[in-house]
């Protein structure tokens, strides 16, 4: 009879050897202490895990600021495109605001002078003596300093003597000046032909204004 022996030690049951299981070699030398725990490598894992944490709390922050920043920026951008509407509206109201004022002032002035020539030629006509007249009214000095040139033909030296006489006695004129006088010939008629210089004043101030409009 032919017995096999099919045991993996080849030898008796009662004396079988125990496998153990051994750990890596960088472990067995790393083991320290009662209970195998080597620190170093707790506190490089410790160290590890807290490194990933902080840099992960900086990445979230990091994009936590960006997110405020961006919206930050979006309204300085809408702060920016509302302050241009606006320096537009401002520079147009300027703009406005001087053609109103130079129409305004076109006006004052016109109003102004309104009443100044009225009672010019009012005085003008009134000292005209007879057989005396004008040909031409011309602007020397505007308005407020009003002096005016007037030319004229009279019917003899007498009559532009008289004309300037009753010129001086008018309260609206204040200098009257002879710039020449000398002898022409009107439709084969002797004439003296002649040219002044009147100067406008207003004896009161108040006929030159918006003030003269009340009051006449």
């Amino acid at each position: 009879m032919i017995e096999v022996n099919l045991h993996p030690t080849g030898g008796r049951p009662g004396k079988r050897r125990r496998s153990r299981l051994s750990a890596p070699a960088w472990m067995s030398r790393g083991r320290g202490g009662p209970e195998g725990r080597d620190p170093w490598t707790l506190a490089a894992i410790s160290a590890f895990v807290l490194a990933v944490l902080a840099i992960g709390g900086m990445w979230f922050a990091q994009r936590s600021n960006a997110a405020e920043l961006e919206v930050r920026l979006e309204e300085a951008r809408e702060d920016s495109t509302r302050l241009a509407d606006l320096r537009v509206l401002s520079d147009s109201l300027i703009d406005r605001e001087r053609q109103i004022r130079q129409r305004l002032e076109l006006v004052r002035g016109l109003d102004e002078g309104r009443f100044v020539w009225p009672h010019l030629l009012d005085e003008i006509s009134r000292a005209l003596p007879e057989y005396t007249w004008l040909t031409a009214v011309r602007v020397e000095t505007p308005l407020p300093e009003l002096v005016v040139q007037l030319d004229g033909i009279a019917a003899n030296p007498l009559a532009v003597t008289r004309f300037v006489r009753n010129l001086q006695s008018s309260d609206y004129l204040k200098q009257v000046r002879i710039m020449g006088s000398q002898q022409a010939e009107v439709e084969n008629v002797a004439a003296q032909a002649f040219k002044l210089l009147v100067s406008y004043e207003d004896p009161e101030g108040v006929n030159s204004g918006p003030a003269a409009s009340e009051g006449d």
